[in-house]
């Protein structure tokens, strides 16, 4: 019991930082920042993938990192990489920043090439194209993480996640609740 609760708590640790990074471009959305309704490709990503997104998705990782390296107990206990030193800092943060930004806009260009339009609910890829993202630059920048804390980040993505985004399109974050 006590491993799992272990593996559980380190794959959260770890993903919150690229959860966090995946609000990010809203947050510019909303803030109107520098790029923030700046598509990058209407035609093949739709309207609502920004140029923001490449800078507020590694901002965001950033900050959540910065953050959590505040707390080395935490970080020896259940963490699955050493903040101090075990990993190239730019790494983590390419990683956990863009990784889920590339997998949002590769799921949305899928989507245009099977011919469904921007903003069209598209289960369960909505929920997990960043989370793939994520695993994939992960796995090339800074390890293999494991097949348990994947699907316990699948888990709990596909849970938190849609909750997530109702909460983002009720403050204006979203344009759609998924």
């Amino acid at each position: 019991m006590a491993d799992w609760l272990s593996i559980t708590a380190s794959a959260l640790w770890f993903f919150f930082p690229a959860l966090f990074a995946n609000q990010c471009p809203g947050f510019a959305r909303k803030l109107d920042l520098w790029l923030a309704r700046v598509p990058v490709c209407e035609r093949l990503l739709g309207p609502g993938k920004t140029w923001a997104a490449y800078y507020a998705g590694p901002y965001g990782a950033l900050l959540i990192l910065c953050i959590q390296r505040q707390f080395p107990g935490v970080n020896a206990q259940i963490g699955l990489f050493d903040y101090q030193g075990r990993i190239e800092p730019l790494l983590a943060i390419i990683a956990l920043g863009l990784g889920p930004i590339l997998g949002d806009h590769i799921k949305s260009f899928i989507k245009r090439w099977r011919g469904k339009p921007p903003g069209a609910k598209w289960w369960p890829w909505d929920q997990l194209d960043f989370v793939i993202g994520v695993v994939v630059a992960s796995w090339v920048l800074i390890g293999w993480i494991g097949w348990m804390r994947i699907a316990i980040i699948i888990g709990f993505v596909l849970v938190i996640h849609p909750i997530g985004n109702r909460i983002g399109y009720r403050l204006g974050l979203r344009s759609v609740p998924w």
